[in-house]
């Protein structure tokens, strides 16, 4: 697995960070500060020093702000996943590009704090976070060469933004210097993810697909590799844990 630099390298430098950025950096930051609910463009705008008639061209609402943050987070996500070799199995992968995505979002931890705060009041809100959620981990599921497409992967992506959710619960709260809180409830997640998933396949068969026997008889395939070694129509990974001890994530869970 590879190490999780918490550093932040496109920070670095002195040219001026690009509007969209600036942008980001001033809704999380006045987020931490004053909360998500009743923020406005035109306060994130002042705080990044550009003018409202400018930012709106960049990000219509405080909700694009979120979803460009999302971006800048799938990214870095996904350059994650060019140390990739062959010999990396597809939960190794999962596993440094979610650490990943925590290593890229501390330098907001504070503003995503109060945004997971206020998610249950604010609707739209949630709703466009859950959907970056769900293409995110679409996203990660195909760097680790596993199918995010049709109603199986549907289910897997479910699956992995429950234990992605569900580890986001206890990043929030770990203030160690190296993550190892996280990482050791990310890893736990994972197991319990497919474990699950591989008690469904002993019961029902992991792929829709169906052969006929030399009686003309129609029979389902064997068997599929359960959870993340799952193709098209693999099942799901199961529910995660927070660090509460309690199966999946709350509804006030994770902006990115």
């Amino acid at each position: 697995m590879a190490e999780h630099d918490t550093s932040h390298p496109e920070s670095a430098g002195s040219a001026p960070a690009p509007v969209s950025d600036r942008l980001i950096d001033a809704a999380l930051g006045l987020a931490g500060e004053r909360g998500w609910r009743g923020l406005t463009m035109a306060a994130i705008a002042d705080r990044a020093g550009i003018p409202l008639n400018e930012a709106l061209k960049v990000h219509g609402s405080r909700n694009a702000v979120l979803r460009a943050m999302g971006e800048h987070v799938d990214a870095a996500m996904l350059d994650e996943a060019l140390s990739f070799t062959e010999e990396d199995g597809a939960r190794d992968r999962l596993f440094d590009m979610l650490m990943r995505r925590y290593d890229a979002l501390a330098r907001w931890k504070p503003g995503l704090a109060a945004i997971i705060k206020d998610l249950p009041f604010d609707p739209g809100t949630f709703v466009v976070s859950m959907q970056g959620v769900q293409h995110s981990m679409g996203l990660a599921l195909e760097a680790a060469s596993l199918s995010g497409d049709g109603l199986g992967g549907l289910a897997t992506r479910q699956g992995l933004a429950a234990v992605y959710l569900a580890t986001m619960r206890v990043w929030i709260n770990d203030d160690t210097a190296d993550l190892s809180q996280t990482m050791a409830a990310l890893d736990k997640n994972l197991d319990r993810a497919d474990s699950v998933a591989s008690t469904v396949c002993r019961v029902v068969p992991c792929r829709e697909r169906r052969r006929r026997d030399d009686g003309g008889r129609v029979e389902p395939a064997p068997d599929a590799d359960p959870a993340w070694t799952a193709g098209d129509d693999g099942p799901a990974p199961g529910s995660a844990e927070g660090g509460d001890g309690k199966a999946g994530p709350g509804p006030g869970t994770a902006p990115a």
